[in-house]
């Protein structure tokens, strides 16, 4: 029990860091250069984006350290 508790944990912290991580680099692109949008739209845009992306290599590292541990 207490170990699925920790692996939830740990699951949640990575997902949080490449989020932040996707953010962060997101920020210093600058769309609305390219595209016409209000700002707001904009902020949207690199949130939605973030969670897309941090998300999806959360996930791949995740696999890649279960992979690791179960074989």
């Amino acid at each position: 029990m207490e170990s699925s508790n920790i692996n939830s944990f740990l699951d949640l912290a990575i997902q949080l860091f490449f989020i932040g991580l996707a953010f962060w680099s997101l920020n210093d692109i600058h769309l609305e250069r390219y595209v016409k949008m209000h700002i707001n739209q904009y902020r949207i845009l690199i949130i939605l984006l973030s969670i897309c992306i941090g998300y999806v290599s959360g996930s791949f590292f995740i696999w890649v350290i279960n992979m690791t541990i179960n074989h």
